[in-house]
């Protein structure tokens, strides 16, 4: 980024878009037969073994790919969607890879989702195939993903590479990069999956601008546990080593111990996560100051403390990046290696190229003064190109001048830096995952005991946030919050289950008669 870019406006929190970072006009198709091209014997993927480590180069990375692309062409047609549903594996990254080159459509389901949350997610995205791979427990979800398919062929993720190997050879199509690649799930205010739209022009230059402003090469190993069926891993992590022709280690679920194992194994230069992992792999036993040669740490997910950064920076000997970005526009901010940890505490970087920000008033719409709290609004070429099969929503989150409202309160200095603040969507942000209150509230309200329910976040030192609930029970109704975290354990996944519980006789009130969340939120106290 341009550090003598300036913002416009007289005093106003608007942030111009910088050009200076030139985009790549390819699909993830393209990006990896170009590093097949330039960096043909370098490792491009590599994974433990039991007795060991095994990798596969860029040429035979993209060999496989193409199988899963002939695999795929046999049983669906350019434009179809493929639901996968599996912790981080192999076979998931030739599966993102088969999906750029067959010119279909990826939609992850999180595989600590319950079946629910993956019906109505089935419904929406109406895949031609569905493939199951593990959950992160390693427990198989092919026999739950068959019950849930209908009459949607289900095939086993683990067995890909054997399956694909079957296919015959043919021609595949022609993909351009403003095609729609991803539809990443994500919920709003209903509580409701939504499927972002992402095209391969977004897939591609995000992790273009992420690699490029921390200075990523060639010569890089990614270790990071963020899950595939996330927009981080999906979107950031995975590219990020394609479009630089570097080698991404897969790292199935995140364990802080097999996380420290993995760097020493593969001798990791860039690493990250949200703040809940990185400080788990700095309390773990095995962790020794200055054992790992990381040149990069990435941080984001929520607010990084600084204690956090002042010792990941001391421990690591390596600078901490911050970002901010949402499955709509994944990549909003973003920090450069140097800057002061105290700043980076506070912010989440500055305003990344090819974004146009600015911080609006939440009534009006009109743009605030430097440093006011209003709603983040961004526009750029790398937002998403509205939600899949829905129009109301799309229209009601991006404006009719090509703004997204992002639904996340903060501010803006006149020198590019972004405050998160809170959130206007009252998201929940436990350990980099984002639950939404009204999701569990209506999953409450299915239990015949319960009258009335407000969810809330409780500060938790450990996880940024813990789910916190506070129930009106029906009159005579007798249950205990154990009851009711099993009752939700059916409907929701595990980390949207409140952790903490309040029995109430009265909710506080707004003067409009909704509960007051402000208020109940001052109930629970901050879990240290």
């Amino acid at each position: 980024m341009n550090d003598t870019h300036t913002p416009t406006g007289a005093g106003l929190s608007h942030w111009p878009l910088d050009p200076s970072i030139e985009l790549r006009d390819q699909t993830l198709g393209d990006a990896l037969r170009d590093a097949a091209a330039r960096f043909g014997e370098r490792p491009a993927l590599a994974w433990p073994t039991a007795d060991g480590s095994d990798s596969m180069d860029y040429r035979a990375t993209l060999q496989a790919a193409e199988q899963v692309a002939y695999w795929l062409l046999e049983r669906a047609r350019p434009g179809d969607r493929v639901c996968v549903w599996s912790r981080n594996s192999l076979e998931w990254t030739l599966l993102e890879f088969g999906c750029a080159l067959a010119g279909m459509v990826i939609a992850a389901w999180n595989p600590g989702w319950r079946d629910p949350e993956c019906e109505h997610a089935r419904d929406l995205a109406e895949p031609a195939l569905i493939l199951a791979g593990l959950d992160t427990r390693g427990e198989a979800l092919l026999a739950r993903a068959t019950d849930l398919a209908g009459d949607i062929p289900v095939f086993d993720l683990g067995a890909l590479r054997d399956l694909a190997r079957e296919a015959a050879p043919r021609p595949l199509p022609d993909v351009a990069p403003s095609d729609l690649f991803l539809i990443q799930f994500t919920s709003g205010t209903t509580g409701r999956s939504k499927g972002a739209m992402l095209s391969h022009h977004t897939v591609v230059n995000s992790a273009w601008l992420r690699t490029q402003m921390s200075g990523a090469d060639e010569t890089e190993v990614w270790v990071n546990p963020s899950p595939l069926s996330h927009v981080g891993g999906a979107v950031s992590m995975l590219p990020g080593a394609v479009v630089t022709g570097s080698c991404y280690v897969i790292m199935e679920r995140f364990d802080a111990g097999e996380y420290l194992r993995l760097m020493r194994l593969f001798g990791a230069t860039r690493i990250g996560g949200v703040p809940t992992m990185l400080l788990g792999m700095l309390e773990h036993p095995d962790w020794t100051p200055g054992a790992a040669q990381v040149r990069s740490i990435g941080a984001g997910g929520s607010q990084v403390p600084q204690p956090l950064i002042e010792r990941l920076t001391r421990e690591f000997g390596a600078p901490v990046l911050v970002t901010f970005g949402q499955s709509e526009y994944p990549v909003i901010t973003l920090s450069k290696p140097g800057e002061d940890p105290a700043l980076l505490s506070r912010t989440v970087g500055r305003v990344a190229p090819h974004v146009e920000l600015k911080i609006v008033d939440m009534e009006t719409g009109a743009t605030l003064p430097w440093g006011e709290k209003g709603e983040i609004c961004a526009r750029g070429p790398l937002m998403m190109l509205g939600y899949y099969k829905a129009p109301e929503a799309t229209a009601t989150t991006i404006t009719r001048d090509g703004f997204l409202h992002t639904g996340d309160l903060g501010t803006l200095d006149d020198a590019g830096y972004v405050r998160v603040l809170g959130r206007v969507r009252d998201v929940i942000i436990r350990g980099g995952e984002n639950i939404y209150p009204a999701e569990v509230e209506d999953a409450l309200l299915a239990h015949p005991d319960v009258a009335a329910a407000a969810v809330v976040g409780v500060a938790d030192e450990k996880w940024g946030q813990q789910v916190g609930a506070a129930v009106r029970l029906r009159a005579g109704a007798q249950t205990t919050g154990e009851a009711l975290a099993e009752h939700l354990s059916e409907r929701v996944a595990h980390f949207k289950v409140p952790r903490h519980w309040l029995f109430v006789d009265e909710f506080p009130m707004t003067p409009n008669g909704k509960i007051a969340k402000v208020e109940v939120e001052k109930l629970f106290p901050a879990q240290n």
